[in-house]
């Protein structure tokens, strides 16, 4: 007589850290997963040039392609610039309150391809953060095929009132833009560019070199301090002189 024995093999569950290592693994993948199909954490490198001094006067557009191939969807898109060239831009009391941080892009739409929606933005200072109090955004597009959102840092509203919370010389190393694109997935962009807008009588900003440039930065801001103080003088003489026309 042959006994047959039969051992039932089981096979011990895993412990709760195992388990609880495994939820947060499948909650990364998904957050990551999350994030790139939003457009979260894109940096885009404008180069602005050399150091200059900018009077009534726009610098751009700068064309950058890392956007090139974006289907226009309707997906949202979340990008920081940040400018090369260790160089950060400063504005004064006498730029323009109108002075914008355009972004526009180049669509092979043919014809104008809607609105980006839902934008907001600000600008960066240079620990990487957001500046307060800054600004108001503004959307356009055009019939050759582009669609545009900028920032108006020195706006308090949209009805271009100048934000007095702001201080001056106003600093900022970077700007951070978020917006939903229009919805056409026929529709790819081939192209962007981007601008500051700070055209306006008497209006100034400045693109300087940070403080680790060493004596070229202090020349400069040097430079940029006789400049102001010499258009200032003028502008106080100017206001001295006599209306011959008033009534």
């Amino acid at each position: 007589m042959v006994t047959r024995i039969f051992a039932e093999t089981c096979i011990p569950p895993p412990p709760d850290s195992v388990i609880l290592r495994m939820r947060r693994y499948i909650f990364i993948i998904f957050l990551l997963a999350l994030l790139a199909d939003r457009g979260f954490a894109t940096t885009i490198q404008i180069n602005l040039g050399p150091p200059a001094i900018y009077t009534d006067a726009n610098l751009g557009p700068i064309p950058f392609s890392d956007l090139n191939g974006t289907l226009v969807n309707g997906s949202s898109l979340s990008i920081n610039f940040s400018f090369s060239g260790h160089e950060f831009v400063r504005l004064f009391s006498n730029t323009t309150p109108l002075f914008e941080v355009g972004v526009t892009l180049n669509t092979n739409a043919g014809t104008s391809p809607g609105f980006v929606t839902d934008p907001s933005g600000y600008l960066i200072d240079q620990n990487g953060n957001a500046i307060p109090n800054a600004g108001v955004t503004g959307t356009a597009q055009s019939s050759n095929g582009t669609t545009s959102v900028g920032l108006f840092p020195l706006l308090l509203d949209s009805s271009g009132t100048p934000n007095p919370a702001l201080t001056f010389p106003l600093d900022f190393y970077g700007v951070h833009f978020s917006f939903n694109l229009p919805n056409d997935r026929s529709v790819t962009v081939v192209g962007a560019n981007f601008t500051l807008f700070g055209r306006g009588s008497g209006s100034q900003f400045a693109v300087e070199p940070l403080p680790d440039s060493g004596s070229a930065f202090l020349l400069f801001s040097i430079a940029t301090g006789m400049l102001l103080a010499g258009r200032t003088f003028v502008s106080v003489r100017h206001a001295k002189r006599p209306a011959r026309n008033a009534r």
